[in-house]
């Protein structure tokens, strides 16, 4: 059974998901520069809130789910404000890692970075979602079989990662994506997972250690 936060919870939830944020903001920013970097995490925002939005009103590519009121206020009374700062972070940290395996040479070519960096980001939401899903963050019309959350959502998330893989990448260009870009999303997963444990949901849990030690073991070292 879920156990929902209460309501008054909301505004400490708002707080955490623009905290959690910070530091691949920083990261962005002082890599790129105040204007690029103000640029891609502006058309980041934008882009989450528009997704989320039509993904709301339409059911594409998510399934039918609705928000509930304990991520803050709703802009267009479908998304709350928090998902500008909430997605970005997953999508930098997927990145980071994506171009990594792409300069160790496991992936060779833009389709490739784009698409390794929509399964990072996949894989980000596999233990993201059921832990939310069990808070009453959101929830679907029709509960799926991974711990309430059906297999549409992974497969939209798979979709729109790419396309805002794509957006990414453009706006970054050529320069080395600091590690900074991903210790929100490192803190995220290690929040998440730790949630997972505490709830049952135990493969969460394995995906999460899984992300972190792609993170911490092959990539961070191998970058010191």
């Amino acid at each position: 059974a879920t156990q929902p936060l209460r309501p008054e919870m909301a505004i400490v939830s708002s707080i955490f998901v623009v905290l959690f944020a910070i530091p691949s903001y920083y990261g962005a920013v002082k890599t790129k520069g105040k204007k690029r970097g103000a640029l891609i995490l502006i058309a980041l925002g934008i882009y989450a809130l528009l997704l989320e939005s039509s993904a709301i009103h339409t059911g594409f590519p998510y399934g039918d789910f609705i928000y509930n009121d304990l991520l803050g206020e709703k802009v267009f009374g479908l998304t709350p404000w928090t998902v500008a700062f909430a997605w970005p972070p997953i999508l930098l940290f997927a990145y980071y890692l994506a171009r990594n395996c792409t300069r160790l040479n496991l992936v060779r070519n833009t389709w490739g970075l784009l698409g390794l960096t929509a399964v990072f980001a996949m894989f980000m939401d596999v233990v993201l979602d059921p832990a939310a899903v069990y808070l009453g963050f959101w929830q679907w019309q029709e509960p799926g079989f991974f711990y309430g959350v059906p297999l549409i959502n992974f497969l939209g998330w798979l979709l729109s990662c790419f396309i805002g893989a794509a957006i990414l990448h453009a706006l970054w260009g050529k320069t080395k994506p600091p590690k900074m870009l991903a210790y929100s999303g490192v803190a995220i997963v290690w929040f998440w997972t730790i949630a997972n444990i505490f709830m049952g949901q135990f493969i969460p849990v394995v995906v999460g250690f899984a992300l972190l030690y792609v993170f911490f073991r092959k990539i961070h070292l191998k970058n010191v």
